[in-house]
């Protein structure tokens, strides 16, 4: 298991230094959400060897000594499937194995006693703030709560991968629910965590350590980080997280005694109770509370900042074929459309103070003219925009000019009368790049709704495979290699074709999806709230995209386009400034002197007041 697990850290370095060599994404953040494409395979740890084998001089790559057959192709242990919010699950197979620990004392994770499980699928890591964000802005959960103490990382868009907290058990099993699946019951995430050898840590036996997991206070400043951060510390399974980082709800009741009378198959622990049991450990627990074993409980309503949750799917996919459709969304938001390549480390106005007059010139035939001049340096990357006011008519602004770090901008307006004080308001808005869009396998770049939209092809096109797709056994399937990572309702599996030799494959959860099929799927399984489209085979989103965005992003609309994209409405609160601006008065034309005769005195007749007093 170590070999293999070094192996695949081997394969995931490989890929990762490909894909940033040939991408530039704006940070470090896994789509994992309804609306970005499906997770790189960098992101997993499914690869079994090497992505490049290397065989003995003059030796012939291998032959299967029987074709292929992808009816025969079940999932297994490690197995990573895309779900319908592109989040991943990975497979424990079916099997006993031995819950809890002995104890000369008594404790509430004993006896040991053997546990009989059907097969399931988990999610790899625990749920992160952008795939929760996902059920928030479908109005299917309420957001996390904020805890005292602790910034709320919910809103942090730095914080988009890292691990929810906040949410009470209600809450967590809202979102298992919005995404067709439920909580783990504490067997299920016992076996997860430990495998059958009754292993006392994920990975195994050896002592925690900082390079295993995020406990005891490893990140320097303390807080749940960003999940598969830790790929040394997996279980046997290739699940990540589960000890450290956020301890994770799970469905069960907690009793004291449970474990001593405890059903052999398939337990979902007591009937009822007051409390429910939580698992795992945080980022700031000791060496004694990551242990697989550990058991916690509390109140149902309670919430904390250092406990999350995961989810297992609903329903017995063990069983071959189970004909259950996954199919992907309908629309999605390319990857790298209206992000920033980084954030910026400036906050909130990164501007010097503007200079403001209000001004009033004469044309050459003496008419007023007014206006207002506004200035600021030092913005950097940031630009004023959105000029509006109350009191003046039909203002219109124009500029940039620029010199230098200076930026001036002239605004007019109708009712800008000599000697008034008028109100400007200007926002503060970020300048970023817009980078290349991309889209997941299976969708193309709609330039003119700036959607991803299912492919024209059907969903598993016939051979010749079009792009994106490579013949196996006579059908065309998603080529995980090329577009690292798997659509939804399909299966990373790794097909080793010889000693050395290996074939990544994108498999679908059951053979009812390929098209040669002759049964069909079961009513296909769609997130809370949306509907299947039958002509493309898709999940059709209302009427306004529950799209989602980097956590501290938001959903903006184009009042004229009526797009929606993922914009930064609150990076620089507050976002406008409003000043009071006295229009000045205008000069007034200068008459030719004329000279006034007065007591032998001559005096102009600007000046005449003081001409009487020198010369009375």
């Amino acid at each position: 298991m170590k070999r293999n697990l070094k192996l695949k850290m081997i394969f995931v370095l490989m890929v990762s230094v490909l894909a940033l060599s040939s991408c530039n994404l704006p940070f470090k953040i896994v789509p994992n959400v309804s609306t970005t494409p499906p997770p790189a395979v960098v992101s997993t740890p499914s690869p079994q060897v090497s992505s490049q084998p290397t065989l003995d001089s003059g030796s012939e790559t291998p032959t299967p000594e029987t074709p292929l057959n992808l009816a025969d192709i079940v999932p297994v242990s490690g197995s990573v499937l895309t779900w319908i919010d592109f989040s991943n699950f990975v497979y424990v197979p079916a099997g006993e194995f031995n819950m809890g620990k002995e104890s000369l004392t008594p404790v509430d994770y004993a006896p040991v006693h053997k546990v009989d499980l059907a097969g399931f699928w988990i999610h790899q890591a625990e749920v992160t703030n952008q795939q929760y964000a996902s059920c928030v802005q479908a109005g299917e959960c309420s957001a996390p709560n904020k805890e005292s103490g602790y910034p709320y990382w919910y809103s942090l868009s730095s914080e988009a991968n890292s691990a929810v907290v906040g949410v009470t058990w209600d809450q967590a099993q809202k979102y298992c629910e919005y995404i067709e699946a439920r909580l783990p019951t504490e067997a299920e995430w016992e076996k997860t965590a430990r495998g059958t050898q009754e292993k006392t840590y994920p990975w195994g036996t050896d002592l925690p350590t900082c390079t295993l997991l995020n406990f005891n206070n490893c990140l320097p400043t303390p807080k749940p980080g960003e999940v598969r951060s830790y790929m040394a510390g997996a279980s046997e399974y290739e699940a990540l997280d589960l000890a450290g980082n956020v301890f994770e709800w799970v469905s069960d009741w907690y009793a004291a005694d449970y474990y001593s009378k405890t059903s052999i198959s398939n337990p979902l622990g007591p009937e009822s109770g007051i409390y429910k049991v939580y698992r795992g450990g945080g980022f700031l627990s000791d060496e004694q509370d990551v242990s697989a074993t550990m058991r916690f409980f509390t109140e149902p309503v309670q919430h904390s900042a250092d406990l999350g949750f995961r989810c297992v799917l609903i329903g017995n996919y063990s069983n071959h074929p189970t004909k259950i459709q996954i199919p992907r969304p309908c629309e999605v938001l390319p990857i790298a459309q209206h992000q920033p390549e980084m954030q910026p480390t400036w906050t909130p106005m990164p501007c010097d103070s503007p200079y403001i007059s209000g001004n009033c010139y004469l044309t050459s035939s003496g008419g007023p003219i007014t206006s207002i001049y506004i200035q600021q340096s030092n913005c950097q990357s940031n630009k004023l925009k959105d000029f509006v006011s109350s009191t003046i008519i039909d203002l219109n602004c124009t500029g940039p000019n620029i010199i230098g770090d200076s930026k001036s901008y002239t605004c007019n307006g109708k009712n800008m009368i000599q000697g008034s004080t008028v109100d400007l308001s200007y926002c503060h808005k970020f300048s970023f790049q817009l980078m290349a869009p991309t889209c997941p396998v299976g969708y193309t770049f709609d330039s003119l709704s700036k959607f991803c939209l299912p492919s024209a092809s059907p969903w598993l096109p016939e051979p010749p495979c079009p792009v994106g797709y490579k013949e196996t056994a006579g059908q065309c399937l998603p080529d995980a290699a090329v577009h690292q990572g798997c659509p939804a309702g399909f299966y990373y599996f790794l097909n080793m074709t010889g000693p050395n030799t290996f074939e990544e494959l994108c498999m679908p959860l059951d053979d009812c999806l390929l098209p040669n099929s002759k049964e069909p799927c079961e009513p296909p399984v769609c997130p809370a709230g949306q509907t299947y489209d039958t002509a493309n085979n898709c999940c059709s989103l209302p009427k306004k995209l529950r799209a989602v965005c980097p956590v501290g992003f938001g959903i903006q609309e184009d009042p004229v386009t009526n797009q929606l994209f993922c914009d930064l409405p609150d990076l620089f609160p507050p976002e406008c400034e409003t000043s009071q601006v006295k229009i000045a008065f205008c000069p007034t034309i200068t008459p030719t002197p004329t000279l006034i005769p007065q007591q032998n005195c001559y005096c102009d007749p600007k000046i005449i007041a003081f001409c009487s007093l020198i010369c009375d």
